[in-house]
């Protein structure tokens, strides 16, 4: 994939994050560079629901941009920190989810209950606690070590981050996120204990997705979502159910 593409790509993650409400004025969705993995690829310092492929700027690790028009985000140790502590992480997505927000605030944890959620964030997601904007190479680094090798965390009062192995895999990532935190949020309006899955019970979910399909199928699946989420956030899901022209 060339750097067009990535952009492409990236705008595309952004028309699908800002259509669920995950991003609005603030937020930024980033690319490490193929094969060149100590630069990356995020929305300079605009509206990430706004951005076009133009938008994007190659940034290095001490957030100079190195290629592209435009200054990199304020909050780019986020992702500088991220790809560096974690060379399996491809793509990583700082939003201010209100639901994230929430439970960055409550005493109850921001857990997975919904399929193959369930078994990575059961047991609840952690939370950088630290205050302030994260604007330093210190910070980021303690962001970093706070989500370890885990593909999500909450930032206290302020929001989330999302990491993982493509632009694809973390905003649909980002989406299942929401997701459950909308059903646990309405789970705990209804009182009494949440009825959480057993080991026995997670063990059942993740297996026929992690061990019993192919890397194609997979990848295929993935696909599967993202053109359905695409097509939401381009207006061609509209147009379909209104029975006019693709």
């Amino acid at each position: 994939m060339n750097e067009q593409e990535l952009a492409e790509l990236l705008t595309m993650g952004c028309r699908i994050l800002a259509e669920q409400g995950i991003i609005d004025a603030y937020g930024h969705l980033s690319a490490r560079i193929p094969g060149e993995p100590d630069y990356y690829m995020m929305n300079r310092g605009m509206s990430p629901a706004l951005v076009t492929p133009e938008d994007f700027i190659v940034c290095d690790a001490n957030g100079k941009a190195i290629r592209g028009k435009g200054h990199p985000n304020g909050e780019w140790p986020i992702h500088a920190c991220v790809y560096s502590a974690r060379p399996d992480v491809h793509s990583v997505l700082h939003s201010h989810s209100r639901m994230s927000r929430i439970f960055s605030l409550s005493h109850q944890k921001m857990r997975g209950l919904l399929t193959q959620s369930c078994g990575e964030w059961q047991g609840g997601l952690p939370v950088y606690r630290r205050p302030g904007l994260v604007t330093s190479i210190e910070a980021g680094n303690e962001l970093a070590r706070t989500l370890c090798d885990g593909c999500a965390a909450l930032l206290r009062g302020h929001g989330d981050v999302v990491a993982t192995a493509s632009v694809k895999e973390t905003v649909l990532k980002a989406v299942l996120l929401k997701q459950n935190a909308d059903v646990l949020h309405e789970v705990i309006s209804h009182g009494g204990e949440i009825d959480l899955w057993t080991d026995e019970e997670i063990a059942v979910w993740k297996g026929p997705l992690n061990f019993q399909i192919s890397e194609q199928a997979r990848a295929a699946l993935t696909d599967r979502v993202w053109d359905y989420y695409a097509a939401r956030a381009t207006g061609r899901l509209a147009q379909l159910l209104s029975g006019g022209a693709v």
